[in-house]
């Protein structure tokens, strides 16, 4: 028995969608003391940021939330984000962003799986979103998946990182 999407495609078939870029300018950035095992807990607080997109368009409300990372003694970061989006109609949308950030990687990991040539390393996540009904609560019902890219602060650059998401569709 076959199954098909709505659109004709099977079911089991996964396309990507572009869906928004998030940038996030960043206020603090903090790791405190290692915990048994090695691993350190983190702390990020988001200042401000911009959302743009074929999907969805508005803005990181300002100190609405943080990252609260654990940064493993293996060298990974286990990202665990949540903040708050508001679209360009004024919607409050919640995001909880979970990922992976390692890298630049050596040699021998590099053949095993890819990378990110941005950065030679890997940053790649999973958001989560809760928005109300309306023309967003698309996104409380999607995979989406994302890859980021952090810029440490340069000049008059802050501190931020650059998100593209796309929509399994």
């Amino acid at each position: 028995m076959s199954t098909s999407s709505m659109n004709g495609t099977p079911a089991h078939t996964l396309v990507l969608q572009h869906a928004f870029d998030i940038r996030i300018d960043f206020h603090q950035r903090l790791v405190f003391d290692p915990m048994p095992g090695g691993q350190r807990a983190a702390y990020t607080s988001v200042k401000s940021g911009t959302v743009s997109g074929p999907l969805l368009n508005g803005k990181v409300l300002d100190f609405s939330g943080a990252d609260w990372p654990i940064v493993r003694s293996d060298g990974v970061v286990e990202l665990n984000a949540h903040y708050v989006l508001e679209a360009d109609d004024g919607a409050h949308i919640y995001i909880r962003n979970l990922g992976y950030v390692y890298g630049p990687r050596s040699e021998a990991d590099a053949k095993r799986a890819p990378v990110n040539p941005a950065t030679n390393g890997y940053f790649r996540c999973t958001p989560y979103f809760r928005a109300p009904e309306g023309p967003h609560d698309w996104l409380n019902r999607t995979v989406v998946v994302g890859g980021g890219e952090r810029h440490t602060a340069v000049g008059a650059a802050p501190d931020h990182t650059l998100f593209r998401y796309y929509a399994l569709v």
